[in-house]
């Protein structure tokens, strides 16, 4: 992976770490989401630093950046091409 392909996207995964953990939501479902997308905010941070961010966890492939941007967050191409029936991206990155 090179970082300044992905220096956008992970900016914007900081910020919206420091977004996220300002919520508060007194519906316990609402916080468990907002949980729930911290954790896999953190998830991501720490693949960028490991040096992993943008490669399948399970084939170790690299994941199409059109995808990375679509679901930042994303850990497997399945969970990238799950985006795909969410709006029309390119694949032939």
């Amino acid at each position: 992976m090179t970082y300044d392909r992905y220096t956008s996207i992970v900016e914007e995964l900081k910020q919206s770490l420091k977004e996220l953990e300002a919520s508060q939501s007194q519906h316990p479902l609402i916080q468990q989401y907002i949980n729930d997308e911290i954790t896999e905010v953190k998830q991501a941070l720490s693949r960028v630093r490991d040096n992993q961010y943008g490669y399948c966890e399970s084939s170790g492939q690299e994941i199409p950046f059109d995808y990375m941007v679509m679901n930042p967050t994303c850990t497997t191409i399945e969970d990238a091409y799950e985006w795909r029936r969410f709006g029309k991206i390119s694949s032939y990155s």
